[in-house]
C-alpha cells in the first residue's frame, strides 16, 4: 500500500503528477486494480457513506483533486503533495507504449473524443471505445450489459481501461469489476471524457492553479452543478474544524 494521509475518512495518497506518472508508465502498480480521484464532494459522500469510504481507501492510489485535499496535505506536513490533473496524465500517457480503452461518457461524447484522440495522439494504441448504459449508483453492481461490456474488454486486455462516468458510480463500477480485468488497471478519471471531446469545457490552467475552477464549472453548467457545489461547500464549513486542527498540530 502507498503512504497515505487521512482527509475526512478518506485516505488519500502522498502522490504528486510525476510520481503517479512514473507509476503507471513503468508498470509499478500491482495488476488489476483501480485509480480512484475523489474531489472534495466525493470525499463528502465517503464521509456518510463507508462503503464509498472503504472502495476508495483500498484502490492502488485514492488521488487528491482539489485545493481542499492538496491544503491538508500540506497541512499535515506533505508538501510535496499536488492534485494531479486526470486530463493531463491521460494526455501525457497516450505517448507512452501503453494501450488504452476509453468507457464512459454518452455516443456523442465518445464519437467526439475518438476524433480529437486520433487526431492529437496518432501513435497512440487505443483499442476501443465505448460509451456504457446509463445507471443509477444501485444498479451498476451485478448488471448485465456492463458484464458484457467487460468481457469484451477483457479480450482486448488493454493496460489502461479509462472510466468516465460521473463520480462516485465510476468508483463502484471499478470496485465490481476490476477483478475481471486481470491485465488492465482501471483508471476513474470522470470529466476528463468532456474535456477531450470539448476542450472548452475544461478551465484555463491558472484558473485551476489558483483553485476556482469549480466556479468556472459552475458558470458553465449552473443548474447542473450548483446543487452539487452548494452542498461541498456547506460540508467544508461544518467540517473547519478539521483544517484548524491539521493547522494547530503542523505548528507543533
Amino acid at each position: 500500500m502507498d503512504k497515505r494521509f487521512d482527509f475526512m475518512g478518506v485516505h488519500l495518497s502522498v502522490i504528486n503528477t510525476s510520481k503517479v506518472f512514473n507509476l503507471i508508465a513503468h508498470r509499478k502498480i500491482s495488476i488489476p486494480g483501480y485509480v480512484c480521484f475523489p474531489d472534495t464532494s466525493v470525499v463528502k459522500e465517503a464521509n456518510e457513506d463507508p462503503f464509498l469510504a472503504s472502495i476508495l481507501n483500498k484502490a492502488q492510489l485514492t488521488i487528491p483533486d482539489g485545493k481542499p485535499s492538496q491544503l491538508a496535505a500540506f497541512l499535515k506536513g506533505y508538501d510535496e503533495v499536488e492534485t494531479v490533473s486526470g486530463f493531463h496524465l491521460c494526455n501525457a500517457l497516450l505517448n507512452t507504449g501503453l494501450s488504452h480503452y476509453f468507457y464512459g461518457g454518452n455516443d456523442t461524447i465518445i464519437r467526439n473524443m475518438q476524433l480529437n484522440i486520433e487526431s492529437e495522439f496518432p501513435q497512440a494504441n487505443v483499442l476501443g471505445y465505448k460509451a456504457p448504459p446509463f445507471l443509477n449508483k444501485k444498479d451498476v453492481e451485478n448488471n448485465a450489459s456492463i458484464q458484457k461490456d467487460m468481457d469484451h474488454i477483457r479480450t482486448l486486455n488493454p493496460d489502461l481501461v479509462w472510466i468516465g462516468i460521473s463520480s462516485p458510480k465510476q468508483d463502484y463500477l471499478m470496485h465490481f469489476f476490476y477483478q475481471q480485468l486481470p491485465g488492465s488497471l482501471m483508471l476513474g478519471v470522470g470529466g476528463v471524457f468532456l474535456y477531450f471531446s470539448d476542450k472548452s469545457l475544461k478551465s484555463p490552467e491558472l484558473v485551476k492553479k489558483i483553485g476556482l475552477r469549480w466556479a468556472y464549472r459552475l458558470l458553465k453548467e449552473p443548474a447542473r452543478l450548483w446543487p452539487k457545489y452548494y452542498g461541498t461547500l456547506k460540508f467544508l464549513f461544518f467540517n473547519s474544524g478539521y483544517f484548524i486542527r491539521a493547522l494547530i498540530d503542523r505548528k507543533q
